[in-house]
């Protein structure tokens, strides 16, 4: 069988183009950015996440800690040199009882002044989905009559950062409320009347 020249330089030229494009193809794969590459982005800015509250670093520092146990979160850290507060939840969701959610949170406390300090929160979310069945016993490995064993598993169905603001509203609005009640206690009350009372009747003259 006789090839021509045109055909021998072809497929000795085939291997060369397919190794160019494998490593083509590698390249932009490496160099195409993921999600996770734009974690510091202004577009996965998480809004409403931060307030300036009208009160001192050690009102605002309380008020914090506070309002974190009482809405019922777990305190995980509380560092008062770097002024910066973990917290977790776990909550069960109302509307479906197989759900539940594990929130974790942070608050970092920045002075500006004397009597303003800037609050900046935080919070990731993970939805879990509980799952329950029965092993059950089969008459001639066929028709199940009883059952014999239960298993629980728990799947991961969802795991971001909490982007709704109301979340950060709430929090915000229960810490400003609570520093302004800390001022109103420490506010010394205005001076007394110290003036002698006056005496409406006529002055008695002495003889």
């Amino acid at each position: 069988m006789i090839t021509s020249p045109r055909a021998n330089s072809f497929w000795l030229t085939l291997p060369r183009l397919i190794t160019i494009a494998c490593v083509l193809l590698l390249i932009s794969g490496c160099a195409t950015p993921t999600t996770q590459d734009h974690a510091f982005s202004e577009q996965n800015k998480i809004k409403g996440n931060s307030e300036s509250i009208p009160a001192s670093m050690d009102v605002t520092w309380g008020s914090v800690l506070e309002v974190i146990a009482e809405r019922g979160w777990l305190l995980q850290q509380a560092d008062i040199k770097s002024h910066v507060i973990l917290a977790t939840r776990e909550i069960r969701d109302e509307d479906d009882k197989d759900l539940s959610h594990s929130l974790s949170a942070s608050v970092t406390l920045v002075q500006v002044s004397e009597q303003i300090t800037h609050v900046i929160a935080a919070a990731n979310e993970t939805t879990e989905m509980h799952k329950k069945s029965h092993d059950w016993w089969h008459l001639l490995w066929l028709i199940p009559l009883f059952p014999i064993g239960t298993e629980y598993t728990t799947v991961v169905v969802n795991r971001d950062t909490v982007h709704n603001p109301q979340l950060y509203q709430d929090f915000f609005d229960a810490v400003t409320k609570r520093c302004n009640e800390k001022k109103a206690l420490s506010t010394p009350a205005g001076p007394a009347n110290l003036s002698p009372p006056t005496s409406s009747s006529p002055p008695v003259s002495v003889r």
